[in-house]
């Protein structure tokens, strides 16, 4: 009779050492004093305050905030950008009229056109999802335009030899074939959202993680502020981890 065997990642198990190297650092600081242990809060201690925080359901308020922030801004940005990746990519007309705009405003940093969105949408959350939604759409955009331009002609002759017209080659070729890196940076602009989310609630929100690490500084709750970061890190890590298992399921048959 055969026993399974529970595996651990190897991944999850250096996380651990290296928790448990911060966490000894710690304990051994409480002997031997090197180090401010209220600036730098030990693992146990974050633990212990977000778990207060999540009794509470402070923390709860928080991450949904900053979820629904994020999620609405992606479901702008990327369809918008796919839409104009397409665009570009099937006209020359359209790509001489919109390339330099793109290439123009891709190199400013978001952040500092954060003052200019707070001026012109106010400190509504309309300001932080269309900020979400422009720091994200440049990289979805590039990564698509980039994903149509690779594909294989040899795909687009053989829809050719098989009679598929315009509407039929774009869903069978285009699509399919551009789609796996279309995720790519999907799963980038995710990254990128997860950072910008938290500079557009440092200035305009009363709830958010990004709010909760900035009312934590201001009140000098280290250990709050350390929540929200460390929270912020786990739903980047959850949400690229969630996309890279639906890229292996709806994507099972490319080359690793």
């Amino acid at each position: 009779m055969s026993v399974s065997r529970f595996t651990v990642s190897p991944k999850v198990l250096s996380l651990c050492a290296v928790l448990l190297f911060w966490q000894g650092l710690a304990w051994l600081n409480e002997i031997v004093p090197f180090y401010n242990a209220v600036l730098v809060p030990s693992p146990l201690r974050i633990l212990v305050a977000g778990w207060q925080l999540a009794v509470t359901g402070v923390l709860w308020t928080h991450i949904t905030a900053s979820v629904l922030r994020v999620l609405t801004g992606m479901a702008i940005a990327l369809p918008l950008a796919v839409l104009l990746a397409v665009l570009v990519t099937g006209s020359r007309l359209v790509e001489i009229v919109i390339d330099p705009v793109i290439e123009l405003l891709r190199p400013m940093p978001t952040l500092a056109l954060l003052p200019i969105f707070i001026v012109w949408f106010g400190i509504g959350e309309t300001t932080k999802i269309l900020f979400i939604a422009y720091s994200t759409f440049f990289i979805i955009f590039i990564t698509a335009v980039e994903a149509i331009r690779d594909i294989p002609p040899v795909l687009y002759q053989a829809s050719g030899s098989l009679g598929l017209n315009r509407r039929q080659t774009f869903s069978h070729v285009t699509l399919r074939a551009a789609l796996p890196q279309v995720m790519v940076g999907v799963r980038l602009a995710l990254a990128t959202a997860w950072f910008v989310i938290v500079g557009a609630e440092f200035i305009a929100a009363n709830e958010g993680l990004g709010y909760l690490i900035n009312f934590s500084r201001v009140w000098f709750q280290i250990d709050n502020m350390m929540v929200g970061a460390v929270v912020i890190g786990l739903l980047g890590l959850s949400s690229n981890y969630l996309f890279l298992a639906l890229e292996d399921r709806l994507f099972a048959w490319r080359e690793r």
